[in-house]
């Protein structure tokens, strides 16, 4: 059975137009994923101590169908999809507001050894069985995302610093959407418009590490990356958008 949660939007997660956008939704989606786990024992509050794992996110996918408000409370639905291997897993979401869609997407994560630094299988913490569900839903699956920053400007430098960390000790997922997004100012996301958003997350950042934001346009497509010092890629994001 999928799970659910009722909540009320939060003004802290709104865009500077005062609704909430893909980077409040994409933050709920960590967000119920954490609930979710939470609810069965297995999160990233218990793991790290008990196993000595910890869950990485790899990928988020998003679609906004139309900006939520805060008039009334947002109703967010999830589930894991069957996995053929019990490594990588993808689990969907559904936001609701005002009877209506609002937003959908998935996000991919993974188990990380903390102290091998390496991927780990589900049975490693005692995940049960009979989790993952089939469930019909119309939420487009992630598309291929680019590996090299070639042919890309850099837009500024970013220094990863204490407030980025999370507990896994290097920079958490969630502010590389905010990097993406200020490598533009407001007049170009205003006109820009996005509607879809994919990241993807290809290697850890660390504290004191600088990295250089980089992005290309094609078309209704704005390409973006996070480069290493040595030209490696931390993460790859591509928006997609429409006339406002």
């Amino acid at each position: 059975m999928p799970f659910q949660q009722n909540f009320l939007p939060q003004f802290r997660d709104s865009d500077p137009d005062g609704l909430i956008g893909l980077r409040g939704c994409l933050r709920w989606f960590q967000d119920i994923h954490t609930w979710y786990l939470h609810n069965i024992d297995k999160g990233n509050d218990v793991i790290p101590e008990k196993y000595g794992a910890a869950w990485v996110y790899t990928r988020y996918r998003v679609r906004l169908a139309h900006k939520l408000d805060y008039t009334e409370n947002v109703d967010m639905t999830t589930w894991m999809e069957p996995y053929r291997q019990p490594v990588l897993v993808k689990q969907d979401f559904i936001i609701r507001q005002h009877g209506r869609v609002a937003a959908e997407g998935k996000l991919e994560t993974c188990l990380f050894s903390l102290s091998r630094q390496r991927p780990l299988r589900l049975g490693a913490i005692e995940f049960p069985e009979g989790m993952p569900e089939v469930i019909d839903s119309d939420i487009q699956d992630f598309v291929p995302a680019q590996r090299t920053a070639e042919g890309m400007v850099e837009r500024y430098r970013r220094a990863v610093r204490y407030a980025d960390l999370d507990k896994n000790r290097h920079m958490n997922n969630l502010r590389y959407i905010e990097m993406f997004l200020d490598a533009y100012d407001s007049a170009f996301w205003n006109a820009f418009n996005p509607t879809e958003a994919q990241i993807n997350f290809l290697s850890q950042s660390r504290e004191g590490e600088t990295l250089s934001v980089q992005s290309r346009a094609e078309g209704d497509r704005l390409l973006l990356a996070a480069a290493h010092g040595d030209g490696s890629l931390a993460a790859a994001a591509v928006f997609v958008g429409t006339p406002a």
